[in-house]
């Protein structure tokens, strides 16, 4: 087994964050009416015991640890929405994808001037960019390019001093 940390968001149509929201990985094949068979869910990666569901914060946001080597089914409930089901989830290095997930903090002075922020890591697809507790919009909030090999933000706006900018996606 092979644990692996995996980040996700629950958001309206609209996108705004659904705190709250209860978040079950399932083993396949899994029983979405029953909710089982329950998936192991980690807390950290020596394999302490997580909750199953994870509950969202104030910005939407789980974060957990599972066995990357299997296939999960992902159910999320909460009052906004109505339950979605996200069958054969992978894990980097497991049965699927190949796909490696990120999490980073992008290089760059928050000075309310600049505007140009890096990766160091070139992700396939940046999924998330907070800006705060806010997620911005590519091709409004921000575009992307890599510049001699550096994969680098630029923001419509610059950020102030004390702002934070958080980036997440897929390598």
């Amino acid at each position: 087994m092979a644990i692996t940390r995996i980040d996700r968001v629950v958001q309206t149509a609209q996108g705004q964050a659904i705190a709250g929201a209860l978040v079950y990985f399932l083993t396949q094949p899994a029983n979405v009416e029953t909710l089982t068979p329950l998936a192991s869910v980690y807390s950290d990666t020596s394999g302490t015991p997580g909750n199953n569901p994870q509950e969202t914060d104030g910005l939407g946001q789980i974060g957990c640890y599972l066995d990357n080597t299997q296939l999960y089914t992902m159910v999320v409930q909460a009052p906004e929405i109505l339950q979605q089901v996200y069958p054969d989830q992978s894990l980097s290095g497991g049965a699927g994808t190949g796909v490696t997930p990120f999490a980073q903090t992008p290089a760059g002075t928050i000075n309310g001037t600049n505007t140009v922020f890096t990766l160091t890591v070139a992700p396939s697809t940046l999924l998330i960019l907070q800006y705060n507790s806010a997620v911005l919009v590519e091709g409004v909030g921000y575009t992307t390019a890599t510049v001699n090999g550096v994969f680098t933000i630029t923001l419509a706006v610059a950020p102030q001093a004390g702002d934070v900018l958080y980036a997440f996606g897929l390598l």
